[in-house]
């Protein structure tokens, strides 16, 4: 596909791929609120994917604040860091990544601290630090609804990417 974007699920492969390939150290943060349907899904999303048993990997929830990942990145140093969460702004696209210089403008206003900032942060106390975020779009966050459909779907193509590339 050259000079064209890749599409999210080959994105992702490839990059799950060369981390593999390479043996790079790879954390993986899921982001949401489990009482607010698809705002869920970056939470459930890492969930999942904890089960994946595989040296230097690593998937944990940060529950809703995304800030809680910082004492996680200094004691795993990671080479290469994904962000889970729901974004909007995709739009018609179930998920896909966001560039890091959009983080502030696509995802959920329920984050006090803006995730660019963070991304400085973190990259400054570790240079080599790759950082790509995967949103979600949501479909419905009301108090106490189950992830929509479309989420749901999201969640299972996301995850079996992961397990396909990394196994598990």
């Amino acid at each position: 596909m050259s000079g064209k974007r890749l599409p999210p699920h080959e994105r992702l492969r490839r990059l799950l791929e060369r981390v593999a390939r390479r043996g790079q150290p790879l954390l993986v943060v899921g982001i949401g609120n489990e009482m607010l349907g698809d705002d869920a899904v970056g939470h459930l999303l890492a969930e999942d994917l904890a089960s994946i048993r595989r040296d230097g990997f690593l998937a944990a929830v940060v529950g809703i604040a995304i800030e809680n990942a910082g004492p996680l990145i200094r004691r795993h140093r990671p080479d290469v860091l994904v962000v889970l969460d729901a974004a909007i702004g995709l739009g018609r696209a179930p998920w896909g990544f966001v560039p890091p210089s959009r983080l502030d403008t696509f995802c959920h206003s329920t984050h006090s601290v803006p995730l660019s900032l963070l991304i400085t942060a973190w990259r400054t106390d570790n240079p080599r630090l790759e950082v790509s975020f995967i949103g979600v779009t949501p479909h419905s966050s009301e108090l106490g609804a189950p992830l929509s459909r479309e989420a749901a779907a999201a969640r299972a193509e996301i995850a079996a990417i992961f397990r396909e590339c990394l196994g598990g």
